[in-house]
C-alpha cells in the first residue's frame, strides 16, 4: 500500500459522523468538502455510504461524470438540470422528512424557475417587465395548486415541460387541506400584484440582498427577474449566474437548518445534508460543482450545513501543492487562511483510499444500514408542537366549557363577566339558575321551552334589547341628550311549575318596554337593562353588588372623561350612566338586603309592587309606586265594614311563614279589623284549616302568596249557603293573569288591586301599568337635566326623585310623596294610592271594580275623600 494512503477500514473514522448534530442547539460547522480517491471502483465508497446512512440522514447519491460543454449556455443547463435540481429534488423527498421534516427550497425553486426560460431581451416599446410579471404568476399558482407541474408530467411535453415540472416538485407551497380551498379563493379574488407578494416575499427579499448578479442594479425585483429570464449566461457572467444559483441552494440548507425564536422544525433535524458525487474528475460537471460551492463559502462567509463527499479516480488540480499530505486536522487549522485567500481549493479534502483486494470480496468501508441515527428524539420532537398544540387547546377548551356553564352558556363567556350560573345545592341539577344582569341574554328555563309564558318572556326580553338599539341610535345622532341606564331587576327564573312569578315578570317586562318606547319619542334615549335575582330572588344581594360594580364603572368612566376638556359634537356622558333601578320582585327579606346594598352604591330604588310597609326603612334612596300594605289594609276594613251583604262576625286570615309580604299583611289586616270591632278574628299559616271556616257571616282573608291560592281555594268545602266570603291581598293578581280561575266555577273571589284602573289614557295594564309608572318616575326625574348639563349618575337623580311632589301622569293615578307630613314613610311611599276591590265570579273572564279608594284623579285639587262604592 503506497504511503499515505488510507486503509478502507479505517475511512469511516477518518471521515466520522460529520453528517450528525452534536448538539441541539448546536449550529453547523464547517463542512469540508471530502473526495475520496482510488484508482479501482471509487464510487463503490460513496455508494457504501450512502447505503450506510439509510433513510434517517437525508441524502442524494448523484453521477457527476459527465464531460463540461464548451459553451457558457450548455454548461449552465447542464449543471442546472443535472445537478442542481437533482440535489434539491432529492433532499427535498427524502425519506427522512418524515420525522425531519421537508427541507424546502424557496429561493432555489424560483431562481432555476427563472432561469429555465432564457427568453430573448424584450423589445425596447414593450411594458416594463410585462414577461417577468406573467411568468411570476405563472409561478405562484403553480405552488398554490401544482396543476401544471401535473400537466406536464402526463403530456410529456418535451425538456422544457419536464425541467418546469421538476421545479415545481422541488418546492411546492405545502399547504395542509384546511387551507387548501381558502387559497383558491384568495386566488380568484386578490389581484396578481397581492399574490405574488404573499408568496414570493421572502425569497424576493433575498434576491435583492443578495451580491452574485449586482442585484442593486434592478430597480425592483420584477426588474431583476427579468434579467434571469432573458438569456442570463449570454448578457450576464456565466459564473456569476452559476454562483447565484450554488448560493440559493445552499441559503435554503442554511435556513432549514437555522435557529429561531418560535420555529420549532430545527428542533426535529438532528442530522445534516449530505450530497454523495460519483466519476468526479478535472473537466467534469463534479468539478465545477465543488468549485462552486467552494467559492460562494469564501466570498459569501456564510455556513451551511451541507456535507459533500465526492469519489473519482485522480484529484483535482490545487493552485498550490500541499508540503504535506492532507488530513481532517490539518485542514480545519489552514482554513480560516485559506478562505481569507480565497483558495479555489479551501474547502476540498482529497483522502486517498488503497484500493480493494483483487482476490478476495472486499470489506465495505461503511457497514450497511448501521449509522447511528438518533431518531427517537427526532419523532419525540416532531410530535412535541402537536402534544402542546393539543394540551393548549384541550387547556383553552377546557377552560372555555367552564367558562361557558359558568356564564350561563354565553359564546363569548369573557364578555358575560356579569352572569353567572347559580346551582344552590352544588349537584347540577334542574335547581340551577342563570342569574346576574344581561345586556342581550334572554333568561329562560331549560326545560319550559315549550310553554307559553316563557316565550312570551323571552320575547319581552328581546324587545327591550331591540329598543336599547334604538336608544343607542337616538343617542348616536344626538349626543347633547342624556343617555342613561335603568336595570329592571326581578325573578326571572323559577322551578316550581305553580309559581306565577314568571306571569308577573312578563307583565312588568312590557309595561317597562311601553315606557321606554314612550320615553325614546320624547327624545329621552332610555337604555334597560334586565337583572335575574334568581327564583325568589334568593341570588338578589350578589345580583345587586354586581349592579354596582357596573355603575362604579361607568361613573369612573365618566368622571374621567369631564376631566379632559368637552370637545365640540362630544357626547354628554362618555358611557351611559346607571341611574336607578326599578322591580325588586315583591316584598322579602332578601329584596331589603339588595336594596340596602344598591342604596350603599348610591342607585335608587324603585319598587314596583313592593308593599311591605318595612321596605322604605331598607334604605334612603329607595321608593315605591305600589300603596303600602296598611293603605290597603285598610279599603279591606272598611270593605268588610260597610259593602258585604250580611254583618261579619268571624275572620280566618291564611299567611304564609317567613313571608315578609305575607306577615306584614296578615298582621296589618288583623290590627284593621280589630279597631272596626270585629272581635274573633283567627291568623292561620296551615291552608287545610280554613276548610272548617264556614258561615255567611265570615270571611276567609288570603294574604299569601299567589302559587297558594289555587290550594287555598280548592280547600273551600263549605255547603253553597254556608259558604264564607273570600277576599284575598294584591299579590293574586298574578294568578288572575294567568286565567286560571275557570277552574273554580263555583266560587266568587274578591281581591285587592293596585292597578285595575287606567288613567291618562295609559293602554297598559295590570302590573304592567305599574312598571310603566316606575320607568317614567325615573324618567321625569332625568328628563330634568336636558338642559342643565349636570352629571347623571344614581345620587344627582335621587336628589330630583327626592324633590318630586307627584307624578301627573301615572297609568295607575297620581303618585304622591308627602314631605310636608310628620311620618317618613311618606317620603318614599305614595301616600292616597289608588286602590280597588275586585270581584270575580268562577268561570267569568273579566273582574269588576266593587270599591276605589284613594288618590285615582289626575287632578290634586279635585282628589276624592274616602272611598267609592260601584258596586251597585
Amino acid at each position: 500500500m503506497p504511503e499515505n494512503t488510507i486503509p478502507v477500514r479505517q475511512l469511516r473514522a477518518v471521515i466520522g459522523s460529520r453528517w450528525r448534530r452534536t448538539g441541539l442547539f448546536s449550529a453547523a460547522g464547517e463542512q469540508p468538502i471530502f473526495h475520496l480517491v482510488r484508482q479501482d471502483r471509487p464510487d463503490d465508497l460513496t455508494a457504501q455510504l450512502g447505503g450506510h446512512l439509510g433513510g434517517g440522514v437525508p441524502h442524494v447519491l448523484l453521477s457527476a461524470d459527465q464531460a463540461l460543454p464548451d459553451n457558457e449556455l450548455h454548461r449552465s443547463v447542464l449543471m442546472r438540470e443535472q445537478l442542481l435540481d437533482k440535489v434539491a429534488l432529492g433532499l427535498g423527498r427524502h425519506d427522512s422528512r418524515r420525522w425531519q421534516g421537508r427541507i424546502r427550497f424557496r429561493r432555489y425553486a424560483l431562481a432555476s424557475y427563472l432561469l429555465q426560460h432564457n427568453e430573448e431581451p424584450p423589445e425596447p416599446d414593450e411594458v416594463p417587465n410585462r414577461q417577468a410579471r406573467e411568468l411570476l404568476g405563472t409561478y405562484v399558482r403553480g405552488r398554490l395548486f401544482g396543476l401544471k407541474s401535473r400537466r406536464a408530467e402526463t403530456e410529456g411535453a418535451g425538456a422544457g415541460a419536464r425541467v418546469d415540472a421538476t421545479v415545481h416538485r422541488v418546492e411546492p407551497l405545502g399547504l395542509p387541506w384546511y387551507l387548501l380551498l381558502p387559497a383558491m379563493l384568495l386566488s380568484w379574488a386578490l389581484p396578481p400584484a397581492i399574490q405574488r407578494g404573499v408568496v414570493l416575499r421572502r425569497p424576493a427579499r433575498w434576491f435583492l440582498r443578495q451580491h452574485y448578479l449586482s442585484p442593486r442594479e434592478s430597480a425592483d425585483f420584477a426588474s431583476f427577474a427579468q434579467r434571469l429570464l432573458s438569456r442570463p449566461s449570454v448578457h450576464e457572467n456565466a459564473n456569476q449566474v452559476r454562483k447565484f444559483l450554488v448560493h440559493a441552494l445552499l441559503e435554503d440548507l442554511a435556513d432549514a437548518y437555522a435557529r429561531r425564536v418560535g420555529r420549532w422544525r430545527w428542533m426535529r433535524r438532528d442530522n445534516y445534508p449530505v450530497l454523495l458525487l460519483q466519476g468526479v474528475t478535472p473537466g467534469t460537471t463534479g468539478e465545477l460543482l465543488i468549485r462552486l460551492i467552494n467559492d460562494v463559502r469564501n466570498e459569501t462567509g456564510a455556513r451551511d450545513p451541507l456535507l459533500v463527499v465526492a469519489s473519482g479516480p485522480e484529484e483535482l488540480p490545487h493552485g498550490t501543492a500541499p508540503a504535506d499530505p492532507m488530513t481532517v486536522e490539518g485542514w480545519q487549522k489552514q482554513l480560516l487562511e485559506a478562505r481569507r485567500k480565497r483558495s479555489p481549493t479551501a474547502w476540498y479534502l482529497p483522502l486517498r483510499v488503497e484500493n480493494p483486494p483483487t482476490d478476495v470480496e472486499p470489506l465495505p468501508a461503511f457497514p450497511r444500514g448501521q449509522a447511528p441515527i438518533r431518531t427517537k428524539r427526532a419523532r419525540v420532537l416532531r410530535v412535541m408542537p402537536a402534544l402542546l398544540a393539543v394540551i393548549v387547546v384541550a387547556g383553552a377548551g377546557g377552560w372555555y366549557v367552564k367558562e361557558w356553564a359558568q356564564h350561563c352558556g354565553q359564546l363569548r363567556p369573557w364578555a358575560g363577566g356579569d352572569l353567572i350560573w347559580a346551582d344552590p345545592d352544588g349537584f347540577g341539577d334542574n335547581n340551577g339558575e342563570c342569574v346576574g344582569v344581561s345586556d342581550g341574554y334572554v333568561f329562560s328555563q331549560p326545560d319550559g321551552e315549550g310553554d307559553e309564558t316563557r316565550e312570551a318572556l323571552a320575547q319581552a326580553q328581546t324587545r327591550i334589547h331591540e329598543l336599547n338599539e334604538k336608544a343607542d341610535e337616538l343617542h348616536r345622532n344626538q349626543k347633547d341628550l342624556p343617555y342613561v341606564t335603568i336595570i329592571y331587576f326581578s325573578v326571572l327564573t323559577t322551578t316550581n311549575s305553580d309559581s306565577t312569578a314568571l306571569t308577573a315578570a312578563l307583565e312588568e317586562l312590557r309595561g317597562v318596554a311601553d315606557a321606554q318606547e314612550e320615553s325614546r319619542m320624547a327624545r329621552l334615549p332610555l337604555r334597560v337593562l334586565i337583572a335575574n335575582g334568581g327564583e325568589g330572588m334568593r341570588h338578589a344581594p350578589d345580583v345587586a353588588e354586581r349592579i354596582n360594580s357596573i355603575a362604579r364603572e361607568a361613573d369612573s368612566t365618566n368622571a374621567a372623561a369631564r376631566g379632559d376638556a368637552r370637545q365640540s359634537g362630544a357626547p354628554r356622558e362618555a358611557t351611559s350612566p346607571v341611574v336607578g333601578v326599578v322591580g325588586m320582585g315583591g316584598s322579602r327579606e332578601i329584596t331589603k338586603e339588595a336594596i340596602a346594598d344598591l342604596g350603599d352604591g348610591g342607585l335608587p330604588t324603585i319598587g314596583i309592587t313592593t308593599s311591605a310597609d318595612s321596605m322604605w326603612r331598607s334604605s334612603k334612596l329607595y321608593f315605591q309606586v305600589a300603596p303600602p300594605n296598611k293603605d290597603q289594609a285598610a279599603v279591606v276594613g272598611r270593605y268588610v265594614q260597610d259593602h258585604l251583604d250580611v254583618p261579619i262576625r268571624k275572620v280566618t286570615i291564611y299567611k304564609e311563614d317567613d313571608d315578609a309580604y305575607s306577615e306584614n299583611l296578615a298582621d296589618d289586616v288583623r290590627r284593621e279589623l280589630i279597631g272596626r270591632g270585629i272581635a274573633e278574628i283567627n291568623v292561620t299559616d296551615d291552608n287545610a284549616s280554613v276548610a272548617r271556616s264556614c258561615g255567611r257571616d265570615t270571611v276567609l282573608f288570603f294574604a299569601g302568596r299567589s302559587e297558594r291560592l289555587n290550594e287555598f281555594l280548592s280547600n273551600q268545602t263549605c255547603d253553597p249557603g254556608e259558604r264564607p266570603q273570600l277576599i284575598a291581598g294584591d299579590d293574586i293578581t298574578k294568578f288572575v293573569l294567568d286565567d286560571q280561575m275557570p277552574d273554580h266555577t263555583d266560587l266568587r273571589l274578591d281581591y285587592v288591586s293596585f292597578n285595575k284602573l287606567q288613567h291618562s289614557g295609559s293602554t297598559s295594564q295590570g302590573r304592567s301599568a305599574l312598571a310603566r309608572d316606575a320607568m317614567k318616575l325615573l324618567g321625569q326625574a332625568v328628563d330634568q337635566f336636558k338642559y342643565n348639563g349636570l352629571p347623571l349618575n344614581g345620587l344627582t337623580v335621587w336628589n330630583e326623585l327626592s324633590h318630586t311632589k307627584s307624578m301627573l301622569t301615572g297609568s295607575t293615578g297620581a303618585i304622591v310623596y308627602d314631605r310636608s307630613d310628620q311620618d317618613l314613610m311618606n317620603d318614599q311611599v305614595p301616600v292616597h294610592k289608588a286602590i280597588t276591590i275586585e270581584r270575580i265570579e268562577g268561570g267569568a273572564q273579566e273582574s269588576r271594580t266593587l270599591l276605589v279608594c284613594g288618590d285615582h284623579q289626575a287632578n290634586k285639587d279635585q282628589r276624592p275623600e274616602g272611598c267609592t262604592w260601584l258596586g251597585g
